[in-house]
């Protein structure tokens, strides 16, 4: 089942079926609610999350109300700049409604791009994209 809906990501294309046995093992299933912060800004993030049904945004909260910076859905994924820059989260994250995603750790997400340069490749760059959005 977790290979199932981890070969439905396009984030894992770039994986032999041997790297994503190896990867399973080590990601887990969260679920969450709508309208539930799945992060929010300014916690320290230890994990990313890729998501596998569902939809979110990721929202600036501001003085006027919330900016709205992303909609998030199959296939993305948030969280990895806290990952990336160790430091704390610069977006809340919120579902619009119940989000299935899959949960990497650091040192996962670390042993992850180290498997398949392609996928470091293009978490790097969407993550880079993301800083100087946010900055």
């Amino acid at each position: 089942m977790l290979l199932a809906a981890m070969r439905e990501i396009g984030l894992f294309d770039p994986l032999s079926d041997e790297d994503l046995r190896v990867l399973a093992y080590f990601v887990s299933a969260v679920e969450f609610d709508e309208g539930e912060t799945a992060v929010q800004k300014g916690d320290l993030g230890d994990t990313c999350y890729i998501i596998c049904s569902g939809r979110a945004e990721a929202r600036a909260p501001g003085i006027w109300g919330d900016e709205v910076l992303g909609s998030l859905g199959h296939g993305d994924f948030f969280g990895e700049l806290a990952l990336l820059l160790d430091q704390p989260r610069n977006a809340d994250v919120v579902c619009l409604e119940a989000v299935r995603c899959l949960a990497l750790g650091r040192s996962d997400l670390e042993t992850l791009m180290t498997r398949s340069p392609d996928v470091a490749e293009l978490v790097r760059a969407i993550a880079r994209r993301r800083f100087e959005e946010s900055s």
